[in-house]
This record gives C-alpha cells, structure tokens and sequence, in this order.
C-alpha cells in the first residue's frame, strides 16, 4: 500500500548538476516534490537556479548552512526569504542571538516579497564527522549524541522550525521535540555499506523509524539506474 505523504519526505540533493542538468533530470521524475539546493549549486548558478525550480514547481531546501555574527545572518536570511524558498538551513553553533535573529528576518524578508515564510533549522553536526573525527578536530570532550542535542535545544529554545541531524540522533531527538519541530536527516544510503563521504548514516525506512521528517538524499537516486524508479521504491520503502 502506498504510503502517505512519502514523497515529501524526501529531499533529492542535486549539487552534482549544473542547473539545466536538474532541469532534465526533475523532468524525468516529476513525482519529487523537494529538492535541496546546496553551496556547490548556488555559488555556480546564483538566485537564479531557485527561480528556475520554482518554475517546476518544485520546493527548495536551501542548504547554505549559514555561520556568521548574528547581523549578517540575519541579513542574508532576510534575501533568501524573499526568493520563495521554504526552508533555510542555518549553523546552530552561531549561537541563540543569531538564530534568533536570522528567524526574526526570515519572516520579514517573506512578508517584503509577500510571500509564505520559510522554515528555518538549525545545523547540529554535520554527517561527515565520525566520533574519532570529531574528538580530535574540534577537540570536543562530550560525544555527537550530547552535541547534536544541545544543538538541537539552542535551535528550539531560539523559535526555529527544526533541525539538522543525522539520522542516528534522531531518535533521541524525536523523543524530546513533537513532530511540529522537524528533523531533516542527511547521511541516507540505500545499501548501507556505501558511505561515499558521509559516516552517521542510515537506510530511509530506518530513517522515518527513528522519526526523521525528512530525509535528504543525493546520489542513491541521481546516480541511479533508473532514478524516478529508485525515487518510487523509496517511497513505498518508508512510512
């Protein structure tokens, strides 16, 4: 049986295209519904890639992970606000003043371009550090699990929408926050064994079972076989 609303649960990345290449490739599998618009895309293409989704009526997850003093957080929040984006991707670790502030402007900037706002969440840790990794770069004393928690709190407690974790804090996350506070799950691998360059990383139905609300996923699509097929059996996968 179908599942409900599980094609909005996935997130396609597409920075490995340049724009007219995820132009052809969303005309190919017109049942995704988001697509995450990363650094990689935006530095090439500019604005312009998101007027261009739009156009498809695609939703867009701009994933710039913003980390910067809270006025220019706030400001850069307030112009991607006024391009119909939906969700804005912000780091945590800015601090409750910045994401405060970058929250407060989202919602200015949408209400300029009369638009809906988006939903800003918080960057936790990103899926690339392993535990080992994580200790001895950042000198971190305290595990991932406690971090991506404390983050998580910092976002809430500041008014935003959700968060970004891996899909091994989920669980713990889901625990504490309902399911109005979102958690947007990178690290999603159809065969666990290929990591690419990610570490935290789960299947998709192990994924929503932990209760991620969304999940990102890239190159276990965009580089598969058949991608609006591999999309599909996702999407029947989860629930």
């Amino acid at each position: 049986m179908k599942k409900i609303n599980s094609e909005e649960k996935i997130i396609l990345a597409i920075d490995g295209l340049d724009i007219f290449q995820a132009k052809v490739f969303l005309q190919k599998c017109p049942n995704i519904k988001w697509v995450k618009v990363g650094l990689e895309l935006f530095t090439r293409e500019g604005p312009n890639a998101i007027k261009i989704l739009k156009d498809l009526n695609k939703k867009i997850f701009l994933d710039l992970k913003f980390h910067d003093i809270p006025n220019t957080m706030s400001a850069a929040c307030y112009e991607v606000s006024k391009l119909g984006v939906d969700i804005i991707s912000v780091h945590a670790s800015a601090g409750s003043k910045a994401l405060a502030a970058s929250k407060n402007a989202s919602l200015e900037g949408a209400k300029f371009a009369n638009l809906s706002p988006p939903n800003v969440v918080g960057i936790t840790v990103l899926t690339s550090f392993s535990r080992v990794e994580f200790e001895t770069d950042l000198d971190r004393k305290n595990s991932i699990e406690d971090n991506v928690v404390r983050l998580a709190k910092l976002s809430f407690d500041a008014g935003l929408d959700g968060c970004v974790c891996s899909p091994w804090e989920a669980k713990k996350l889901r625990s504490i926050y309902k399911n109005n506070f979102e958690l947007i799950t990178p690290g999603i691998r159809i065969k666990i064994q290929n990591k690419d360059d990610q570490h935290r990383i789960m299947t998709p139905c192990e994924a929503i079972k932990n209760g991620a609300s969304k999940l990102v996923i890239g190159r276990s699509i965009s580089r598969a076989k058949d991608p609006n097929k591999t999309f599909l059996d996702i999407c029947d996968s989860i629930y």
